[in-house]
């Protein structure tokens, strides 16, 4: 869809123009986690209302309007309030102060990434959760700088090149449901010294990379990228699968990295690094009026600090390839309404797994879809093999063959394996009074050998591998990366 002439893109200045769109979600969120994490390590008058002074200020409360999701009531009178923080990224702040614009718009800009933030009540834990640009969504009827947006079908991240941070979160309540307590709004002109003031972060390459345009030149694993390195490795396109779900994967290890260096006792602890750091931040940021008073942000960041990084997730809107265009996607709605469920009724997600059974002291960890068994009768019982074979296929085992077994005289149920020791635990755990033994020449298939003694098939708890798309922020930062 052309958008009309009061598109916000079109009035951008040719200084900003000339940028392309910037895939800048590992900015976006490590510079606010990263804000919020250290800004509680601010001391003096004269810093503090230095730092505040930074802050951009912009209110949308009118252009939001009173058609809003319901916020779900604290449990307890004192109890935190759950949080959502929008963040956003812009390439542009153009009119700084007080005519930073209206309606909740601001002139010239676009952006490229857009995270939903979730801050449970108890403030244990922290979710991101990224929208890719190109995921086609209904973008509601918006206010402008000139006028009325209707509302219509178009990639999510037109609304804010219509309407600004009020259309963005317009569209993400209508979507959602979620209540957007906040937002934010970071400016990537102030990235290289963001970066520079941590002291570099760390990155990490499947493969040499070598992009002439930028003067990207870095080798395979892991290397400390600041300043125009840094800018050059978010900006990085032709690299992998290329696709923007792809880029997402990589910039959010990269988030995992700026928050782990900013929470570092390097940064926490050596003053000049921290007021370099809280300057060049602030200075990148535009909030809701209640985020843009320092005092607020500095209690904010007194709940979230303690938050250990193994328990600040990120995560990608569950998606799937739009049937009517391959270049988009659209949200897996079975998916995405379990999550903003979550979100609105503040319940942990993803949510946690059972505890998986153990066995020998190691839990489960061979799933039963992924077990190819063979079922063999080894009692005296007509048709035991073919009954126990149908149990097994029920409880989500896959068989491959029934059989008889070399003896009528099985007195216990026997699991035979060769190479599939985890295959075999989870079948013995499965199987009631069965005993496992290691037999040469079954290859990667596991036996069922049904005794006299057989009691059935019971369910089993298997320690479950990590949801795809999702990490948290202690996580290794080559973990996933393409």
């Amino acid at each position: 869809m052309t958008l009309p002439d009061s598109d916000a893109t079109a009035s951008a200045p040719a200084s900003r123009r000339r940028h392309p769109r910037w895939r800048k979600v590992a900015i976006v969120l490590g510079v606010t986690l990263s804000v919020l994490l250290v800004a509680g390590g601010v001391a003096g008058f004269l810093l503090y209302r230095h730092l505040e002074g930074n802050i951009t200020e912009l209110d949308v409360s009118e252009a939001l309007g009173t058609d809003r999701p319901t916020k779900e009531p604290r449990a307890q009178e004192d109890e935190n309030e759950p949080l959502n923080i929008l963040v956003m990224g812009s390439d542009t702040r153009q009119g700084q102060g007080v005519g930073y614009g209206s309606a909740g718009v601001i002139t010239g800009a676009r952006s490229d990434t857009t995270m939903l933030l979730h801050l449970p009540a108890d403030r244990k834990s922290a979710l991101a959760v990224s929208i890719p640009r190109d995921t086609v969504v209904d973008i509601p009827e918006c206010k402008t700088e000139t006028g009325v947006y209707p509302a219509h079908r178009e990639r999510f991240n037109a609304a804010f090149s219509i309407g600004g941070p009020a259309c963005t979160i317009k569209t993400v309540e209508s979507l959602t449901d979620v209540y957007i307590d906040h937002f934010i709004v970071v400016d990537f002109q102030g990235f290289e010294g963001i970066v520079e003031a941590l002291g570099g972060v760390d990155v990490c390459l499947p493969e040499p990379i070598v992009e002439p345009k930028s003067g990207l030149n870095l080798p395979a694993g892991v290397s400390t990228v600041s300043g125009d390195q840094a800018l050059a490795y978010v900006r990085l396109r032709a690299y992998g699968s290329g696709s923007d779900i792809s880029r997402i994967d990589r910039q959010q290890a990269f988030m995992s990295s700026v928050v782990e260096k900013a929470k570092s006792s390097g940064t926490l602890l050596n003053p000049v690094k921290l007021v370099r750091f809280l300057d060049a931040a602030t200075k990148s940021l535009t909030t809701d009026p209640g985020l843009s008073n320092l005092n607020e942000l500095r209690q904010l960041a007194q709940q979230v600090r303690s938050i250990p990084t193994k328990d600040i997730t990120f995560m990608t809107t569950p998606w799937l390839v739009n049937p009517e265009d391959p270049n988009t996607v659209v949200w897996n709605e079975a998916k995405t309404d379990k999550l903003w469920l979550a979100l609105q009724t503040d319940d942990e997600y993803p949510p946690p797994a059972p505890e998986p059974d153990v066995i020998d002291g190691e839990p489960l960890t061979a799933l039963p879809s992924t077990i190819s068994v063979r079922v063999l009768n080894g009692s005296q019982t007509d048709g035991a093999a073919t009954e126990a074979a149908a149990e097994l296929t029920r409880a989500g085992y896959n068989v491959v063959a029934v059989d008889t077994a070399e003896s009528s005289d099985f007195l216990s149920t026997v699991v035979r394996y060769e190479y599939s020791t985890d295959a075999a635990r989870t079948l013995t755990a499965a199987v009631s009074g069965s005993t496992r033994v290691k037999r040469a020449g079954l290859g990667t298939i596991v036996e069922v050998v049904v005794g006299a003694d057989w009691q059935g098939v019971d369910r089993v708890v298997v320690k479950k591998p990590p949801a795809s798309g999702v990490r948290t922020a202690n996580e290794n930062i080559c973990k996933t990366q393409a």
